[in-house]
C-alpha cells in the first residue's frame, strides 16, 4: 500500500475555530494528493515511512465489481435542508434572492441554520439549512422522539448491499480498526438496525450547478472511522476530500472507498466542470446502540413517552 505522511499539523483547536462550518477551497490546501491509482494510506505528521502512525485516511481502489450501486446512486435526486453542519453558512444575499429577508422572514439560529416566521408571527421550532443534494438512509434516532427507526426504508434495501464492499475495503485498509468497529456493532446494535456493522448511509451528489461543496464539519455520532465510496460521472476538477487540520486534500478516484477519521474536521472543496461526483458515506451511528453497557435503551422522550423524561439532549447524552 502506498504511504503518504501529512506535512503539516495546524492544531485541533485552531482548525476548529478557523474552519468549522465554513467552506474550504483548493487555495487553502497545502498538500494535494492527486492521481490515486493504488491503495493509499495517509498518516499524521508524526508517522515515518518506516513506522505507521495514526491514520488520517485510507483510499482503496477498484472496490465494486459491477455498476449496480453506481446506477442506483445516479438515480437519486433527493435534497435536504436539514444538514446545517455541512451545508455552509447562510448567505443573506442568496436568501434575499429567494424573497427571504433576515429579521422579517427568518432569523439565524447558528451561522449555518435559521428559523422561519410562522403564520402566527412567531418563529418555528425547526431550524433549516442551505439545500444540498443529500439524503440520509437507514437507522437513526427520531429528532423529536428519540425512537429508533429505518429512514427511507425502500432506498435502504436498495443500497445497503454497498455496506459489504465498504467493510471489505476497511478490512483491507486496517484489519484492527475493522475488527474493533465490527465488534462494537455486533455487541451493541440490534441486527434489524444494521447491515453488517453499517447502520446508516448518506448519499450525496456534487455538481457545479448545485451542492458545489461541503463545509467543514465533524461527525460526532459516527463510531471512530467512517467509510465513503466515490463514483465520478463525466469530467470535473476540484471536489477534494479535505482535512484542514492537516491541510491535506484527496482527489478520490472513480470506484474507490475512502476510510477516514470521522472525528477529524473534514469537508469537500468546490467542484468545477460539467461532471458530477457521487458519494455515499456508510457508517456506524453510535446512537443506535441499545444493547449492553455501551448501549442506550430505546425509549421515547417528552410528550411521546409514557412518562415525561427530559430532553433529547439528555437522552442522547
Amino acid at each position: 500500500m502506498r504511504k503518504i505522511v501529512a506535512q503539516n499539523d495546524f492544531g485541533e483547536k485552531e482548525t476548529f475555530e478557523k474552519w468549522n462550518g465554513k467552506f474550504y477551497t483548493e487555495d487553502d490546501l497545502s498538500q494535494k494528493i492527486d492521481n490515486i491509482t493504488e491503495n493509499t494510506a495517509v498518516y499524521r505528521p508524526d508517522a515515518t515511512l518506516d513506522e505507521e502512525g495514526i491514520p488520517i485516511a485510507y483510499v482503496i481502489t477498484n472496490v465494486f465489481p459491477n455498476d449496480d450501486i453506481r446506477n442506483e446512486l445516479y438515480a437519486i435526486e433527493e435534497s435536504s435542508v436539514m444538514r446545517a453542519n455541512c451545508a455552509g453558512p447562510i448567505d443573506p444575499v442568496e436568501m434575499k434572492k429567494k424573497g427571504l429577508i433576515e429579521g422579517e422572514h427568518y432569523k439565524l439560529r447558528t451561522p449555518n441554520s435559521y428559523h422561519t416566521r410562522t403564520k402566527s408571527g412567531g418563529w418555528g421550532m425547526i431550524a433549516y439549512a442551505n439545500e444540498i443534494n443529500s439524503v440520509m438512509v437507514g437507522a437513526k434516532r427520531g429528532r423529536f422522539t428519540g425512537a429508533l427507526n429505518i429512514s427511507n426504508e425502500k432506498m435502504w434495501h436498495k443500497l445497503k448491499e454497498l455496506s459489504v464492499y465498504h467493510e471489505l475495503a476497511m478490512e483491507k485498509a486496517n484489519p484492527e480498526i475493522y475488527q474493533r468497529q465490527s465488534k462494537f456493532a455486533e455487541e451493541t446494535i440490534e441486527e434489524k438496525y444494521r447491515h453488517g456493522m453499517i447502520t446508516t448511509l448518506s448519499a450525496n451528489r456534487y455538481s457545479a450547478m448545485q451542492s458545489k461543496a461541503m463545509s467543514i464539519h465533524s461527525d460526532g455520532k459516527d463510531v471512530e472511522y467512517t467509510t465513503m465510496c466515490c463514483f465520478r460521472q463525466g469530467e470535473y476538477t476540484g471536489a477534494y476530500l479535505s482535512f484542514p487540520r492537516w491541510g491535506i486534500g484527496l482527489d478520490l478516484p472513480d470506484n474507490s472507498v475512502c476510510i477516514a477519521d470521522s472525528q477529524s474536521l473534514h469537508g469537500v472543496t468546490p467542484i468545477y466542470g460539467a461532471g458530477q461526483r457521487f458519494t455515499t458515506v456508510a457508517y456506524t451511528d453510535r446512537s443506535c446502540a441499545t444493547i449492553g453497557n455501551m448501549g442506550k435503551s430505546e425509549r421515547l422522550i417528552g410528550k411521546y413517552a409514557k412518562k415525561e423524561s427530559g430532553s433529547l439532549e439528555e437522552f442522547l447524552g
